[in-house]
């Protein structure tokens, strides 16, 4: 219970450190000592705020392992959110198990979709967005090189109505989901 005195101590420290350091009588009604005073005023406002966090999670231990729990998975998920480059060495990995079996013995959903990536890659169609937290992988209708008039209208570019349609993979905790289940029964096994 001795963390429950937490606001006690910084305002006295807080007070120790205002006897002890005192502002010049030259720097009095300047920019000085209006900055200061905006650095005391944050500082003083961010103890009590962090005194207070810590007397509201010894009143509610629950509430607090939630809150907890809660921002420690969102910053997990976003250190751990591919990127470009990761999907481009999971698809590397997938393709070689896949050449690895005869055309006859691969799942056609498998190998269809695994082409179609190699098509978007290869046009230079495949776009990742990052949310942070997860990536989302999509086919864009056009090249990304491409200057004709359809490629930079905005109206005839992908629109937030119908983005969902053109979404082919989820990635988070380093992977993406869909290849990932795609590629899960992918030789002659699959039934």
């Amino acid at each position: 219970m001795r963390l429950l005195r937490v606001g006690d101590r910084l305002s006295a420290l807080r007070v120790r450190i205002e006897e002890k350091f005192t502002l010049p009588e030259r720097f009095k009604g300047t920019v000085v000592e209006k900055w200061t005073n905006y650095w005391k005023g944050l500082l003083r406002d961010y103890g009590e705020v962090g005194a207070g966090v810590v007397k509201e999670s010894y009143a509610n231990p629950k509430k607090a392992l939630a809150y907890g729990t809660g921002v420690l998975t969102l910053y997990l998920a976003a250190r751990n959110n591919p990127d470009e480059a990761a999907f481009m060495t999971l698809l590397r990995k997938q393709t070689n198990r896949m050449v690895t079996l005869p055309p006859d013995q691969q799942n056609p959903d498998s190998a269809n979709y695994l082409t179609m990536l190699e098509r978007a890659v290869n046009q230079k169609k495949l776009r990742l967005l990052s949310l942070g937290i997860c990536t989302l992988m999509w086919v864009d209708l056009y090249d990304e090189d491409d200057c004709t008039y359809p490629a930079v209208c905005e109206y005839t570019s992908v629109g937030l109505l119908n983005f969902h349609q053109r979404i082919i993979d989820v990635g988070c905790w380093n992977e993406f989901w869909r290849l990932k289940h795609k590629m899960r029964n992918y030789d002659i096994n699959y039934l």
